[in-house]
């Protein structure tokens, strides 16, 4: 009594008239309040004073706050929020671990995961002992009820969970078949090659994929229907036995509810793009850490430069005995050989200065290097630029994809943007009236 007194004189604070009634009826102590709606000293209503404003500003989050403080002041327990529609009874069994809300939960889950459509979901229900009640034309659209756990009566879909709602299960199972339908199309384009590097460590061996994007047909013949539905995959064995899964954030969250989200994940996460977050890198930043573009460019104008001086040394060594042969001749002799070589001694004249103007900014002290250490250093820039190249070729197969669907994606932010301004325009007027027609 004195607890329920100290929270109606801090809530209340001496405004409004209340009646308060202790219960020892359950398992717990607990109090029922009734207060007045209107305040004892202004006639103005409990709601219009203190109900306003944003939820974690309302009346019932400052109530909650109170109470909870009152209960740590006095050391009664307080009960921690945990999702919705949580009673206290279902609370203390879940901290006990003798949740049926849980095992509901963790075998929807597992029926979802080996399930080819909706229909096929609510067949495995019954086999699996949980009846159900699927009723699309209602506002309660399913129910489930777990046989021989001493439920009584059926919980409806959504106080489990947003992911047990009807059309959540069936976009669901639908994801996980246009996976499939994806791996089973594209993963031929998926082939494992060996490292060109070899690694300084063990651990540091990583396999490297190289894309090799399918035909425009094959992609339409993927994307371009719904999953056939017709031809579903095998049932897999129920387990005897699991636990549930942890509840994990949805990385494409943002987007979901875009017209063909599902269409557009799959695709993105067949080229290896797994989240919205990643996919955004690829809408507003132009530099990507796999994006190997202006090194290979890089590598490829000294490979074709090396390339080059090596086939001017060979050149410069067929040159060299004619060249040889006029220096060791003099007078008459040298000028009639010139006179018939002309071509060959321009030819090798012209071939060692461009190795001299070329060759040397390959070496550290700028000396002439040898053929030997140029085709060495040639080796070594085809190596490096092997290496790239899985690694660049697979971020240019996302990026393809990417902006495949960036300026839908835009448009769809953009729109929920401009929905989401023109609501806090809307709610900021009507408080406005409200205060207008207060003061009236």
């Amino acid at each position: 009594m004195q607890v329920g007194e100290e929270l109606c004189d801090k809530y209340l604070k001496g405004d409004y008239q209340y009646v308060l009634a202790v219960h020892n009826d359950k398992s717990h102590i607990h109090c029922h309040i009734i207060f007045n709606n209107t305040n004892l000293y202004n006639g103005l209503s409990f709601t219009t004073e203190h109900n306003q404003g944003r939820k974690n500003e309302r009346a019932w989050a400052e109530l909650r706050e109170i109470s909870d403080g009152i209960c740590k002041e006095y050391g009664l327990s307080v009960i921690e929020p945990k999702g919705k529609g949580v009673s206290h009874f279902e609370r203390d069994m879940q901290l006990q671990g003798k949740s049926w809300k849980d095992k509901l939960r963790s075998m929807l889950r597992e029926i979802i995961s080996y399930s080819s459509s909706f229909e096929d979901f609510l067949k495995n229900c019954t086999d699996s002992g949980i009846e159900y009640v699927y009723t699309p034309q209602n506002k309660v659209k399913l129910k489930f009820r777990l046989s021989g756990e001493g439920q009584q009566r059926f919980t409806r879909a959504d106080t489990l969970g947003d992911e047990f709602e009807p059309e959540n299960i069936k976009k669901t199972i639908e994801r996980a078949l246009i996976k499939e339908r994806i791996q089973n199309h594209f993963g031929k384009y998926l082939t494992s090659t060996k490292p060109t590097i070899t690694p300084t460590t063990p651990t540091e061996a990583k396999p490297e994929y190289v894309y090799k994007p399918p035909t425009q047909e094959e992609f339409e013949r993927v994307f371009g229907a719904a999953p056939d539905t017709a031809n579903k995959p095998v049932t897999a064995p129920k387990p005897t036995e699991s636990k549930a899964p942890e509840k994990k954030e949805d990385p494409w969250a943002p987007i979901r509810g875009m017209g063909k989200a599902d269409e557009i994940i799959a695709a993105l996460e067949a080229v290896g793009i797994t989240s919205y977050t990643e996919f955004t890198s690829y809408m507003f930043s132009s530099h990507h850490e796999n994006d190997h573009t202006e090194k290979l460019a890089e590598l490829n104008a000294h490979i074709k430069a090396v390339s080059s001086i090596i086939a001017k040394m060979k050149h410069y060594n067929e040159l060299l005995p004619t060249y040889n042969e006029y220096v060791g001749l003099s007078g008459w002799s040298q000028s009639r050989y010139r006179k018939k070589h002309s071509e060959e001694i321009e030819d090798f004249k012209q071939t060692r200065a461009y190795i001299k103007e070329h060759s040397t900014k390959y070496t550290s002290d700028g000396s002439q290097p040898s053929m030997k250490d140029l085709q060495g250093l040639l080796k070594r820039m085809k190596v490096e630029r092997d290496a790239l190249l899985p690694e660049h070729e697979a971020f240019l197969a996302k990026n393809a994809v990417a902006k495949q669907y960036t300026r839908a994606v835009r448009n769809y932010k953009n729109e929920q943007t401009n929905r989401q301004a023109a609501e806090k325009s809307r709610q900021r007027k009507l408080g406005l009236q409200k205060k207008k027609d207060y003061l009236e």
